[in-house]
């Protein structure tokens, strides 16, 4: 399962999306902003408000890194 905690207006969360998109990977995107549980489930995660935070079957990436996406991905 692939979440994608984000904020609206978040230029960095958008790329994370548009590129989940064009490899056509499903992904729940978590508002943090208005999702309480959402971010209390970020903060538990990583210790941090920071978007985007990507949790691919447990595994955590911190901003928009392609090479870590593709890799947990198996793209």
């Amino acid at each position: 399962m692939v979440k994608v905690y984000s904020i609206p207006d978040c230029p960095w969360c958008e790329k994370v999306k548009k590129y989940l998109d064009s490899k056509e990977v499903d992904y729940e995107d978590i508002n943090v902003k208005e999702d309480l549980k959402g971010r209390e489930e970020l903060i538990d995660l990583t210790n941090q408000t920071s978007v985007p935070i990507i949790d691919i079957d447990g595994n955590i990436i911190i901003g928009f890194e392609r090479e870590k996406l593709d890799q947990f991905l198996n793209l």
